[in-house]
């Protein structure tokens, strides 16, 4: 093989011991670097200085002293695993005024000052790396790398009965959920302490293993019950359990039952509902619209309630049109003072239980709200004179919320007291069913007589001077429900509230009447 001339380079002051060794492998033929060999790293900073890029996992190259300079030529080009030098070719040095190891000003890193490429190899370096002798120099080992692991998906829970549907209302969710409602009828006796009942149930149409909400045992206790107050139907609402057919029991536990009454037979007079000879009952699922209560007529508030509104409704059209008055003008404000009478009956009954109860209206939250807007509609002007429109509006009203509070009595809301008295009525509260003081039916009696006042005296007196009418009948009905109200199983909220009510309904009444009686 030729022997490789070395031209060298006159700008280079003194040679290192790499050029000294560089001397040694031009003589063999070869383009070996020991220095190299021993400092991988500083071969690699070399090479970097032509190329930028770099090794995977490799160190950083330590900083160089320009005596420690080797030329290109000798280094290791990146990837190869040794330094090789190309025979025939000079090392590259840096130009005047730039460091070693760094690019000349106006040239990119890793691209020559002329436009070549940097890893172009001259002819015969691979033989000649080949023939080489001396230890080889380790290759740097790229690590590899690791495997994309695929994310594991979580295993699919079913979803909780409440989130199943998350964009229905909670209080829509509770109404359509499958539930059972199971009785137990007991007799207090003389005690009427606390009456604690089991209440235990299997499904029937079970295919296969059981599954959980198959069974369910629960023990609930009952307050209120009055010693002598006859038989007792006490109803428990068992949610969460599998939709089908269940076999149920339910037996008292605590001291305060005595026991079912024995035979069967029936409630007292007037309502005549059947009492069961067994414990044992089957059933199926219902939602809770349609669940079975002992004493309960469900959708009876709300057909009641329609035929209250439209009674009433029918009612001022024939006063307005029996008096030649227009009729269609006024008949549209009366509907906005029920919408805004139901709109007020519920913000009235959240405000009573402080905001934590939704479910329900008030009647003096409704009586509000339509009065309100009765009120401005005949200050504004419905196109005849306000008294008349007072005048028939109010019977109208009144007589229209005497029939649709019956329905509060057959659906078990604003019940009276568990009472022991013969002038007590069986009734229920879709919870406890026993005698009760009919309050329901107490202050749908009050709203028919007071409205059927205001009624003939309308008819006598005419509409035109019976403004004073819709002031006196509405103070009236509201002076006595606040007597009726004592008799509500239900807390006090504010100890001043009935008196203070009741004193500014009896001075609104006297003043109506006064100047009733005056014109």
């Amino acid at each position: 093989m030729p022997r490789a001339k070395n031209k060298g380079n006159g700008a280079a002051p003194a040679r290192s011991a790499g050029a000294r060794n560089a001397g040694a492998a031009r003589n063999a033929g070869t383009a070996r670097d020991t220095g190299a060999a021993r400092d991988t790293g500083a071969a690699r900073a070399a090479g970097a200085a032509r190329e930028p890029a770099t090794a995977v996992n490799t160190p950083p190259a330590p900083a160089r002293q320009p005596s420690q300079e080797i030329p290109a030529g000798l280094a290791r080009r990146p990837g190869s695993g040794a330094g090789q030098r190309a025979a025939g070719t000079r090392p590259a040095t840096s130009p005047p005024g730039t460091k070693p190891g760094t690019s000349p000003a106006g040239t990119k890193p890793g691209t020559s000052p002329t436009g070549t490429k940097p890893d172009a190899e001259p002819p015969g370096a691979k033989q000649a790396a080949a023939m080489a002798p001396g230890p080889k120099a380790v290759r740097a080992q790229p690590t590899a790398p690791k495997a994309a692991t695929a994310p594991v998906p979580k295993a699919a829970t079913a979803p909780a009965p409440d989130a199943a549907q998350d964009d229905v209302p909670v209080w829509a969710a509770h109404a359509l959920e499958q539930l059972l409602t199971v009785t137990c009828w007991i007799d207090p006796g003389e005690q009427g302490e606390p009456a604690t009942v089991e209440f235990t149930g299997r499904r029937t149409d079970v295919t296969g293993p059981s599954r959980p909400g198959d069974t369910f045992s629960r023990e609930e206790t009952f307050e209120g019950i009055v010693p002598g107050s006859g038989p007792v139907a006490v109803t428990a609402e068992v949610r969460g359990v599998n939709p089908g057919t269940w076999a149920v029991t339910a037996r008292p536990v605590g001291r305060g039952a005595a026991g079912r009454p024995a035979g069967g037979g029936r409630v007292p007079w007037p309502r005549r509902v059947a009492i069961p000879a067994s414990p044992d009952a089957t059933m199926r699922t219902r939602t809770l619209l349609r669940s079975p209560v002992p004493g309960i007529i469900r959708y009876a508030y709300a057909f009641l309630v329609m035929l209250g509104v439209l009674t009433g409704l029918g009612l001022e059209a024939l006063l307005l049109a029996s008096g030649h008055y227009p009729v269609l003008r006024p008949m549209l404000f009366s509907a906005g003072a029920v919408a805004a009478g139901v709109a007020g009956g519920k913000a009235w009954y959240a405000a009573v239980h402080q905001g934590r109860k939704w479910d329900g209206w008030c009647i003096q939250g409704f009586v509000a709200g339509a009065a309100v807007v009765v009120a401005a509609v005949a200050i504004a002007g419905p196109g005849l004179p306000a008294g008349a429109f007072l005048a028939a509006a109010t019977p109208a009203l009144l007589i229209g919320m005497g029939i649709g509070r019956h329905g509060c009595f057959w659906a078990g809301c604003c019940t009276g007291r568990p009472t022991a008295s013969r002038w007590g009525i069986w009734s229920s509260d879709r919870r406890l069913g026993c005698r009760r003081m009919p309050v329901q039916l107490l202050e749908a009696w009050t709203a028919l007589a007071v409205g059927s006042a205001a009624l003939v005296t309308v008819l006598v007196a005419g509409l035109a001077r019976s403004g004073l009418v819709a002031v006196a009948g509405l103070a009236a009905y509201t002076l006595v429900r606040q007597l009726i109200l004592g008799l509500r199983d239900e807390s006090r909220q504010w100890r001043y509230g009935r008196p203070v009510t009741a004193a500014a309904a009896a001075i609104a009444l006297v003043m109506s009447i006064a100047l009733f009686a005056a014109a």
